[in-house]
């Protein structure tokens, strides 16, 4: 499992860096309170420590502060509402944030080691990569996560090479095509069913007049049990047009016998009126990490990594939640983990049989990235981006780090379905050695440059066991909205509970603000 670790000559670990985080806040309200020209720190992470405190004044100070650190630490005061929001990814931060703005005291419990859940940086030597969710939509489309990179001062940049380079390139019948040169290399009648496929698709968003209420469209049922496989076998397609289509669909979702047409059609009616030009066209400057870090920043409450919860039992006085052998009492709960791994938690009592067999059988798509570090960024100098569009299994592949100078740059590659579930008992190193062979049939003389690479198949990790939401047949109907409303004092939210962008960091983050408003309205 990979590490998230904070730059900087002295490295720390996501734990250390947190309670410094707190320790500064609590110095903050110290100094606010007695003065600052009373009040001065000898030791940033001491706070028992101060000079220039009159005598007279001394114990008073040191009572003060222990009564605030309390405050900030322990709990408020007791008419203050708690709430204990259990996952530290980009909902569960979203809803710790907001529950604090409407006057709760809130306590973040998360699993790993680190916060931002499926969304995370990995350093790599001079650069850094994404392991999980890394470009965004234009600010009109997935406006409220550059609502937050504002408001916690988190730059977001353009995506994709400045250079004057082609944007990347197609490997079909064993040679790369630049995606400029598609129509010259191939007949006119492949590029005209390519374009038949994405107007299908376009089509798809007439199926749904409501894009919140897919279950309820017309012919649902009959949609929801049709496989995106069966949808584009009934396209009649050529043979290399109907393999990048199942290659779209699997790398954007899942194997396009896993994904229902009904969800495809949902899909499409949210970026019914979304331009090409304004999808997956930005990214953190500074990376995901950046992003989630500022949340912890404007977080008061606890924020205590490696603490899997276990058991949440609720009551009429509230709900105590059972984490790394502790037990935590609340008002509420905000339950904010993937669906593969919610039966990890036991909940007492049990929840209701409908969010049990939605659980169980809600599709997540299965994802491999594997970072690769390479020396030379050798893409630019055969005059493309990096973004490479291939027949081969390896899938996808682009830079994330086109924003980062130096020499070297980092491609991701991004393998998904079969070609990621076959693979999901090998060893990483297996796994980097079939994507360098992969990356060398492609770009031959790469392996020249190839310094390290990392692995994470997120299909494995044992705290999401999948991707990320995509719907298969027959499972919309049945379970569309399973999550929206909470079981007792327990709530939900997550890129699954979303009603817009399931599957993306804008829709994680909609989903905490919906799950703050449903509590604040109790």
């Amino acid at each position: 499992m990979v590490q998230s670790r904070y730059g900087g000559k002295d490295t720390v670990t996501a734990s250390e860096r947190i309670l410094e985080m707190k320790l500064n806040k609590i110095k903050q309200i110290v100094t606010a309170k007695l003065g600052k020209s009373m009040l001065a720190t000898r030791n940033n992470n001491n706070l028992s420590g101060y000079i220039m405190i009159p005598s007279l004044l001394k114990k008073l100070a040191a009572g003060l502060m222990c009564f605030i650190c309390l405050l900030q630490i322990q709990g408020a005061s007791a008419d203050e509402h708690k709430a204990i929001v259990v996952g530290a990814g980009l909902a569960g931060l979203t809803a710790a944030y907001e529950l604090e703005q409407k006057g709760y005291q809130v306590t973040l419990l998360e699993a790993r080691d680190r916060v931002g859940g499926r969304m995370g940086t990995l350093d790599m030597g001079d650069k850094h990569g994404e392991i999980g969710g890394e470009l965004l939509d234009h600010k009109k489309v997935h406006s409220e996560i550059f609502r937050y990179a504002k408001k916690f001062d988190v730059a977001i940049v353009d995506a994709g090479n400045w250079e004057n380079v082609e944007e990347g390139a197609y490997y079909l019948d064993g040679k790369l095509v630049p995606y400029g040169d598609f129509k010259a290399e191939y007949s006119r009648a492949v590029k005209r069913e390519m374009d038949r496929f994405w107007e299908a698709f376009e089509d798809l968003a007439l199926n749904v007049p409501d894009y919140k209420r897919p279950d309820l469209a017309p012919n649902a049922k009959k949609l929801d049990n049709i496989s995106g496989q069966e949808w584009i076998d009934s396209l009649g397609l050529s043979p290399l047009a109907k393999t990048l289509a199942e290659h779209s669909i699997r790398s954007e979702y899942d194997e396009p016998r896993d994904v229902s047409l009904l969800w495809l059609s949902h899909q499409s009616k949210v970026y019914e009126n979304v331009s090409d030009n304004k999808i997956e066209v930005k990214r953190f400057l500074d990376g995901g990490r950046a992003f989630a870090e500022a949340y912890v920043d404007h977080i008061d409450g606890p924020v205590l990594l490696n603490h899997p919860v276990t058991k949440i039992r609720q009551n009429k006085k509230g709900v105590t939640v059972t984490a790394a052998g502790k037990k935590f009492k609340a008002d509420v709960a905000v339950v904010t983990v993937p669906l593969p791994v919610l039966n990890k938690i036991k909940f007492q009592p049990e929840l209701p049989k409908k969010k049990l067999r939605a659980a169980a059988e809600i599709n997540y798509g299965s994802h491999t990235k594997v970072l690769m570090k390479y020396s030379k960024r050798f893409w630019i100098e055969q005059g493309l981006g990096g973004d490479t569009l291939s027949e081969l299994p390896i899938g996808w592949v682009w830079e994330s780090t086109e924003r980062q100078g130096g020499e070297g740059g980092i491609l991701v590659s991004y393998t998904s379905g079969d070609f990621t579930d076959d693979q999901i008992n090998w060893s990483e190193d297996k796994i980097i050695e079939d994507r360098l062979e992969q990356m060398e049939k492609m770009y031959p003389g790469s392996q020249q440059y190839f310094e390290s690479a990392s692995v994470h198949a997120w299909h494995r990790d044992p705290y999401t066991m999948g991707g990320f939401t995509a719907y298969g047949p027959g499972q919309m109907t049945r379970h569309w909205n399973a999550f929206l409303k909470p079981a007792g004092k327990i709530y939900f939210a997550g890129e699954h509970t979303a009603v817009d962008y399931i599957g993306y960091l804008e829709g994680a983050v909609r989903s905490g603000m919906r799950v703050a408003e449903q509590i604040a309205e109790k």
